[in-house]
């Protein structure tokens, strides 16, 4: 069956594609939906959408945009882009060359695109070169949107639950065990771009790809699960 469309807030939804397996593991991701100033929607990191989904998305208006955040979140570029032809893609630096076709119609830098801005600011993810995230905040309805900045994991079961305990990953906000040792280079730097996300966002809730979306008090949340890269 189908995730359903979860309204977040007022123009914010999300699909909690909860049984979605990466690696053989069930750690879930989202995609989530952003009504843009115009009126027109944004597609925001896409995942596994099905038509029932798709349909659902389309019954909201026209999806003008599409986001791919970070270069770990691209396995359903091709299937998104062909679903919206007529959506312009945003996308982090190396996504086109991850995939082949993918046209990209603006590169995501360190300013928040121009679509995008009457709705949501921007911020890179620093330290961690082979993930080139880019973190959203909205702040009408002071929501952060992260993709791999960190994991939210609860109620996993079998091998899932043993390999995220492995992982420290279990039952908690944070940043993993593996991205710490694969994917931050410069644990410094990430940290000071995460606590700039603090300081200068009001942070009351995190959306994240992998686990449930914290409801409230974002920003002690989010600087506690980065106190390690002080």
């Amino acid at each position: 069956m189908s995730a359903p469309l979860q309204p977040l807030a007022d123009g914010l939804w999300s699909f909690h594609h909860r049984d979605h397996s990466t690696g053989g593991l069930r750690i879930g991701t989202r995609s989530n939906v952003i009504r843009l100033a115009d009126g027109t929607l944004a597609l925001h990191a896409p995942g596994p959408l099905d038509e029932a989904q798709l349909a659902t998305v389309r019954a909201l208006g026209s999806v003008s945009t599409v986001i791919f955040p970070n270069l770990l979140h691209t396995g359903f570029a091709t299937r998104a882009a062909a679903a919206f032809p007529e959506a312009r893609i945003l996308a982090a630096p190396g996504v086109a060359t991850l995939v082949p076709g993918l046209r990209v119609h603006e590169e995501l830098g360190h300013s928040v695109p121009k679509v995008l801005a009457d709705v949501a600011e921007m911020l890179v993810w620093e330290g961690c070169p082979a993930v080139q995230e880019r973190v959203f905040f909205l702040p009408a309805t002071r929501t952060l949107l992260g993709v791999d900045l960190n994991f939210n994991l609860h109620g996993l079961t079998g091998l899932t639950r043993f390999a995220m305990w492995l992982n420290n990953a279990n039952d908690r906000y944070c940043v993993t065990r593996l991205a710490r040792a694969q994917y931050i280079k410069d644990s410094s730097a990430a940290g000071r771009s995460v606590r700039t996300m603090a300081d200068a966002w009001d942070i009351d809730s995190i959306v994240v790809s992998h686990g449930d979306i914290v409801a409230s008090g974002g920003r002690s949340v989010l600087r506690e699960a980065w106190a390690f890269a002080g």
